[in-house]
């Protein structure tokens, strides 16, 4: 799902109601935050997420950074299912994208 002609599956559930400007940024991040990523990729993330832990005040960061690992598939559609899109909209789906292709 890509834009506002396919939005994806369950999208009119009362979870995943969006305006259409919600949707327009729900598909921008799509774009910007499904990437995949390698081993490396993640242990780099880890790194960098483990040395700002030993700082103080930097969880908004650490946040960020860990949710540009992709989720596990399985987790991202239960979290589809109890939470909404509008919940995933910051996550990378890449993974839950490939699995359940019509539901994100």
């Amino acid at each position: 799902m890509t834009d506002l002609k396919h939005l994806p599956k369950g999208y009119d559930e009362p979870l995943n109601k969006m305006t259409e400007k919600e949707w327009e940024e729900y598909f921008a991040l799509r774009k910007e935050l499904d990437i995949d990523m390698s081993k490396e990729d993640i242990q780099e993330i880890y790194k960098m997420t483990d040395y700002l832990s030993r700082e103080t005040h930097h969880e908004n960061e650490i946040f960020y950074l860990l949710k540009k690992i992709p989720l596990p598939a399985q987790y991202a559609y239960y979290l589809k299912l109890t939470k909404g899109l509008k919940f995933l909209k910051d996550y990378n789906l890449s993974l839950a994208k490939k699995e359940y292709p019509n539901e994100f």
